[in-house]
């Protein structure tokens, strides 16, 4: 019988939902450039402050000459931060799970603008043990390394640590490293419940 010791949890579209267009529609009265285009010039900026080559400040810095952006520099710290949703039905399984006394961990590709406000708005990120983030780590999913960085920091064996997350990449290379992985969609929450069943987690 497979044996779980611990569960690892990503955080995008799995802990929390998240939708870039809540920023864009915010941020684009204020920009030179067309709302159409605001995403991909965002994208190699955003990618410098998810691995960790630059801070918070920095990228707004950036983002504002970018963008050609006038508007208030919170407003623009607001948008970015304020694009996630609760995926309620994750949140009770977690809920669940750490009443039941297995130790729960967070990878997450994300940055220090998120994750202050994520840590700060939802209850959920109290019952986690321990995180690694792709900003602290210098380090990004689906790079292997990552993954062994966590289960070292997390002192964790890669064949009884199950981890969850909505990309196929991130799964794939998780499998790679060992692990027991779960390839999650917010529409399929059942499956992974049946799953965690029969490794008799549930």
């Amino acid at each position: 019988m497979t044996m779980v010791d611990a569960i690892i949890f990503d955080i995008g579209n799995v802990l929390l939902r998240f939708d870039f267009t809540r920023a864009i529609k915010r941020i684009a009265p204020f920009c030179t450039v067309a709302p159409t285009a605001i995403q991909e010039l965002l994208e190699p900026w955003k990618l410098d402050l998810e691995s960790g080559r630059i801070s918070g400040s920095d990228f707004l810095d950036e983002v504002t000459h970018v963008l050609g952006y006038s508007g208030p520099r919170a407003e623009l710290q607001s948008a970015w931060q304020e694009i996630f949703s609760a995926n309620l039905p994750m949140h009770e399984l977690v809920a669940s799970l750490r009443s039941s006394q297995v130790p729960l961990y967070l990878l997450s590709n994300t940055n220090n603008l998120h994750a202050d406000y994520f840590l700060s708005e939802y209850p959920v990120f109290a019952h986690f043990t321990d995180a690694v983030y792709s900003h602290e780590a210098g380090l990004m999913k689906p790079d292997v390394a990552i993954y062994h960085h966590a289960l070292e920091k997390f002192k964790l064996a890669a064949t009884t640590t199950f981890f969850i997350d909505d990309l196929l990449p991130n799964i794939e290379a998780a499998r790679a490293a060992n692990l027991i992985a779960h390839h999650y969609h917010h529409d399929q929450h059942a499956s992974l419940l049946e799953e965690l069943r029969k490794l008799h987690v549930l």
